[in-house]
């Protein structure tokens, strides 16, 4: 699972409040998941089927981000009993939830995770 590489980017905190009908989320499935939307009307979703999934840069994580401000091994996402955390793995450029920066954030539902110049929605499994 690859962002495009071919498109150079930078980092631009996205502001963290978006207009309800921009960022409307997609239905929760059986397992908690991230959504990319690459462009208007394309979306990826990355369900969070294992313990760990792991975000950045490098081809060897679970979720792969192109781009500068995207660092090799960037970001864990943790699926725990008290839910599903985001941590960031000392990137550079930082891991943002809602336009703030964190090192590390429990999520809820609609939650918007920026890496580099991606943006990804949180969107719980169903019933949770």
């Amino acid at each position: 699972m690859r962002a495009f590489d071919d498109e150079v980017s930078y980092t631009k905190i996205i502001d963290p409040a978006p207009q309800a009908d921009e960022m409307a989320l997609p239905a929760p499935g059986e397992q908690p998941q991230l959504v990319w939307r690459p462009r208007l009307g394309d979306q990826q979703a990355y369900p969070l089927t294992g313990r760990i999934t792991k975000v950045g840069r490098h081809e060897t994580n679970d979720v792969v981000l192109a781009g500068p401000t995207v660092s090799a091994r960037h970001a864990t996402v943790r699926v725990e009993a008290v839910g599903v955390v985001v941590e960031d793995e000392g990137s550079l450029n930082g891991t943002f939830v809602n336009g703030e920066r964190v090192e590390q954030r429990l999520l809820e539902e609609g939650d918007r995770i920026q890496i580099g110049p991606h943006l990804l929605l949180f969107v719980p499994a169903a019933g949770k």
